[in-house]
């Protein structure tokens, strides 16, 4: 290179990433986004029904809450991407519309968008409900666990399953495993890009 000749431009950061973990009550979704979220610098592990319960009396009304705890979601990981940030969502969701929304926010901001659903089966998630419900690790799980339980679980695993019918790219990830090989699976997801 010449003294004349201009310094090679810095190679442009990679597209933040949008990362939404589905999955049951109980499968680990919320403590695997935090755990991923702390491998990656100023990423931000969005609990959406920690905004939810940060809403006044949002208990009497579950919808009205809940919509209004994803409207804000949506604005923080709007900005967030903005700011090239990535964004990890541990969530469950059974229906396809709020899914629709984050890939098409994630396209809106130029973030790529990686989808993976925690897959268990129904007597592995009643025990964990089960033991969720007698020892809380998050005040989340304790106001949650007002509303599912272990008999909830039959219908919780079809849910999902039928979630994931209608979005058969999902990246399963079998929740039975140990957290650290979980972990491990989704760090690979996110760097397969």
């Amino acid at each position: 290179m010449t003294q004349d000749s201009p310094a090679p431009a810095p190679a442009p950061a990679p597209a933040p990433a949008l990362v939404l973990l589905n999955g049951a009550p109980g499968s680990g979704k919320s403590t695997l986004a935090a755990l991923l979220a702390a491998q990656r610098p100023l990423a931000l592990a969005l609990d959406i029904d920690t905004l939810k319960h940060s809403l006044g009396a949002w208990d009497q009304d579950l919808q009205a809450s809940g919509l209004q705890a994803r409207r804000l979601a949506v604005a923080l990981i709007r900005q967030h991407l903005a700011d090239r940030h990535d964004v990890i969502i541990g969530q469950y969701l059974a229906r396809t519309t709020f899914l629709e929304e984050l890939e098409q926010l994630a396209t809106d901001c130029g973030a790529r968008f990686v989808e993976a659903a925690l897959v268990v089966d129904e007597e592995t998630l009643a025990q964990r409900l089960a033991g969720r419900r007698a020892a809380p690790d998050r005040p989340e799980q304790a106001a949650n666990d007002r509303f599912v339980g272990p008999a909830d679980a039959p219908e919780l695993v079809r849910s999902i399953e039928v979630v994931l019918a209608q979005r058969p790219a999902t990246r399963r990830i079998d929740g039975r495993r140990s957290r650290d090989d979980v972990l491990a699976a989704l760090i690979a997801l996110l760097s397969a890009g």
